[in-house]
């Protein structure tokens, strides 16, 4: 589905969205997931679970997220957990809102090249989501609340704050670009 290194890559800086995610709900200003305009799904009283926060997607389709991993309901329902970097196909979006993982239903892997490419392009969608996220952040907040984040966090962060942005661009272009239908093997040579 990916190569090791991007998934490797993904799983680190995925990682640590999520922890400052987390750390934007928390904000002594108020929680900037709400401010900018994520519609929260509180956890009913007694049950156990985690809020949700939505967003709508530019292009369509939506993003539902937990502290325990993202949704991207664009077309299919594809689940990406915080513990990895890896795409899980939902049979279908839940019809009712989500507080543990295990409230989302079956999952399976995508197997078929169609399928792994369409988890592909929700990576790439949520890596853009998460790349403007950032920079609304930064706009928002300056550039010391995410330097905050990361230092209330146990373990160092693979990327440093101010390049949060650009990694998640840059993460999402290499993943993009596996699609893309370029291959330097194979592509003609010019000149001679």
């Amino acid at each position: 589905m990916l190569p090791r290194e991007l998934l490797r890559e993904g799983e680190r800086l995925f990682d640590v969205s999520m922890w400052c995610l987390g750390r934007d709900v928390l904000c002594p200003e108020g929680n900037l997931l709400a401010r900018r305009g994520l519609v929260r799904q509180v956890r009913p009283e007694g049950m156990e679970g985690q809020s949700a926060y939505t967003v709508d997607l530019p292009g369509g389709g939506r993003l539902v997220m937990w502290g325990f991993g993202v949704l991207c309901e664009c077309g299919e329902a594809v689940f990406v957990p915080r513990d990895g970097f890896t795409p899980r196909l939902l049979e279908a979006a839940p019809a009712r809102p989500a507080f543990r993982v295990q409230d989302l239903g079956p999952w399976r892997e995508p197997a078929t090249g169609a399928e792994q490419q369409g988890a592909r392009e929700v990576l790439v969608s949520m890596a853009d989501w998460l790349a403007r996220h950032e920079e609304w952040v930064a706009r928002e907040m300056g550039p010391g609340w995410r330097h905050t984040c990361l230092e209330a966090r146990r373990k160092a962060s693979p990327v440093p704050a101010d390049a949060l942005a650009s990694a998640w661009w840059r993460l999402g272009s290499r993943i993009r670009s596996l699609d893309s239908g370029f291959n330097a093997c194979t592509a003609p040579v010019s000149g001679a």
